[in-house]
């Protein structure tokens, strides 16, 4: 169907019912049915109460335990009433259990949305919002308007030998891209995600982004939904998808999309008269969630005023659209139900002994892990007892698919007293160490404290962060054995005669981001919708390290390429020579600062570790 000159009327069913389905949904304290876990409830470590807490924290009803939401809401009411009945005493603000912090974390429609093409001829084509188009939730605020050029995919991959930019003036203009790659070409997939197209016709000079499915591709002729981006800056570009028609009302795009992938040449050029104007008005929400948190006293009269802290995150990925306007719900039973059922179940079973450990335990169920570690962060940087009294953490995180009796135990090296103790804690698995701090999981919000950390986790699966990841897919029985082995750790790191040591030579381990070449050592700070990336930390001996660079830094340029966010940062990674300096220009305390960094070649590490 073609584009019409009247405004059709507006139909938003399909991106708003979903939602509003959500928003529906009402829970109470009161509502909570603890009836079938208390019906097995006992003070030991066992099978059937983790299958219980899984059943419940991984059910729909809680609709992925999204930060935010009233299931994440209710998730948070779950652990309280149980942490008050096992008898924990509250950690949180005002005397709760809950101590509550906020980030920027959601992207919503405004009121002026508006996307409206030319041709030469005047006539018009005006596409409806929802429907037709939509905003990419990393699109910058704004009005633009401006000559058309269309830009084949929109991919600028000059390594690649693939460039839709090349010989091409783009400056001022706004450019019309397929989604995708030239005939599905995988070789191309990292050039043409969204945060990288954006930034190719950003830095090429261009004002606006319009990103179509050809009908060639395997992309559905449909808006990409609205979905929240980890790091919430926004791009410096204005940047929608819209449906086919916008395209076909320009130009012949099936004979464009065919020239392109036939030859895999780009066929990029000026739609001569063709103006676009295009409103964005997005609204990026603060996000209101918590941790839940609690303690048991030690029993030592000393020791008791030092604390252990055990660890996991209680939220997931919640529920979203696919491209297919299906409602999917992520109940993550892996990731990370299976942690906090075993942090209630250590929380019940200390809670129960006559003779308490020496050291005081700190349970902490962590809220917004994965929207960047965000509930720890503000743990430490918020914390309810001194620093530095926290002696230990340990932290469970995805324990729930056991094979072949593998325990990955992380952060071995952050503490010179570990190796021997979990060797003679954990000698009935066979451990798998890693040669730094794996950093992706709440632990690493501690040892950027420098206190000595050790994570639980079974290894990665094929049902990580998909729908898939649902309550019979667990090891529940390896579940068990891990957390009475967690229990025995605990134990004895809690009664240790001298508090466990930091060890300064420690390295985290970088994650390598995906296209990379080269590493400079940077811990981003995923909590902040500040322009450019901020830094949480560095690595110890990295190159980001060596040229002076600390946490607090704002790195807004590389070279002499904008940094706008971190899938900006990440582009540049794949662009960087190993040891050929490069200037970085950070912001620190309100100042400009260049800092000259050599990166080093990446390292690659087996698909359990990242």
């Amino acid at each position: 169907m073609g584009c019409v000159t009247d405004k059709e009327e507006t139909d938003l069913k399909r991106f708003i019912v979903p939602f509003a389905i959500l928003l529906s949904v009402t829970w109470a304290v009161g509502a909570l049915d603890l009836a079938s876990y208390r019906a097995v409830s006992t003070a030991a470590i066992t099978e059937s109460e983790l299958r219980e807490h899984v059943d419940y924290l991984a059910s729909d009803r809680l609709e992925g335990r999204g930060p935010g939401t009233e299931g994440s809401l209710a998730t948070r009411q779950y652990i309280a009433s149980l942490f008050r009945d096992f008898g924990l005493r509250p950690l949180g603000d005002g005397g709760t259990f809950v101590q509550e912090f906020s980030f920027l974390g959601r992207v919503r429609l405004g009121s002026k949305n508006t996307l409206k093409v030319t041709r030469s001829d005047g006539s018009s084509c005006v596409l409806e919002t929802g429907s037709d188009f939509l905003p990419l939730a990393l699109s910058s605020t704004g009005s633009v308007s401006g000559p058309i050029v269309f830009v084949g995919y929109g991919i600028s991959a000059p390594e690649s030998n693939y460039d839709d930019y090349r010989g091409i003036n783009v400056k001022g203009k706004v450019v019309l891209a397929l989604r995708g790659t030239p005939a599905e070409d995988p070789s191309l997939n990292p050039a043409a995600s969204f945060p990288n197209k954006i930034r190719a016709a950003r830095d090429k000079g261009a004002v606006a982004l319009i990103l179509v499915s050809g009908p060639l591709s395997r992309w559905e002729d449909k808006p990409a939904p609205l979905w929240a981006e980890p790091m919430m800056a926004e791009s410096g570009l204005v940047a929608v998808t819209a449906r086919r028609k916008v395209a076909e009302f320009l130009l012949n795009i099936r004979d464009a999309q065919e020239r392109i992938d036939q030859t895999r040449r780009p066929f990029s050029f000026p739609l001569e008269g063709a103006t676009a104007h295009i409103e964005v008005d997005l609204v990026r929400e603060m996000i209101t969630d918590g941790n839940v948190i609690g303690y048991i006293e030690g029993s030592d009269p000393l020791l008791k005023k030092e604390f252990v802290v055990i660890g996991a995150h209680f939220d997931h990925l919640g529920a979203r659209t696919n491209e297919e306007g299906q409602l999917e719900i992520y109940n993550g039973a892996d990731d990370n139900a299976s942690g906090t059922s075993g942090l209630l179940e250590l929380a019940q079973y200390f809670a129960a002994q006559p003779v308490k450990p020496k050291r005081s335990l700190i349970f902490a169920a962590f809220g917004a892990e994965e929207r960047g570690l965000v509930g720890s962060l503000h743990f430490v940087r918020n914390p309810p007892i001194p620093l530095s009294q926290i002696v230990a953490m340990v932290n469970l995180d995805m324990i729930g698919r056991l094979r072949e009796n593998r325990l990955f135990v992380l952060g071995v090296n952050s503490s010179p007293d570990w190796p021997a103790l979990v060797k003679e804690t954990l000698s009935s698995f066979d451990v798998q160490d890693s040669p730094g701090v794996f950093g992706a999981s709440d632990h690493f919000a501690f040892f950027m404290q420098k206190i000595p950390v050790l994570f639980f986790f079974t290894g990665m699966h094929e049902n990580y962060h998909r729908p898939s990841d649902d309550p019979e897919t667990l090891n529940y029985g390896g579940m068990e054995k891990i957390i009475r082995a967690a229990a025995r750790l605990v134990t004895t790191i809690a009664n240790l005669p001298r508090r466990p040591q930091f060890n300064p030579e420690a390295k985290a381990v970088e994650r390598p981001m995906p296209g990379a070449r080269v590493s400079v050592g940077i811990v981003p700070d995923y909590t902040t919708g500040d322009q450019g990336v901020k830094l949480l930390g560095v690595r110890p001996g990295s190159p980001a390290e060596k040229a002076g660079l600390k946490a607090g830094d704002i790195i807004i340029q590389v070279g002499a390429k904008p940094v706008k966010n971190i899938y900006d940062f990440t582009a540049l990674l794949g662009e960087l020579e190993p040891g050929k300096p490069v200037d970085f220009i950070v912001v620190r305390e309100g100042k400009k600062v260049t800092l000259s960094v050599t990166p080093e070649p990446v390292r690659r590490r087996s698909p359990e570790q990242s």
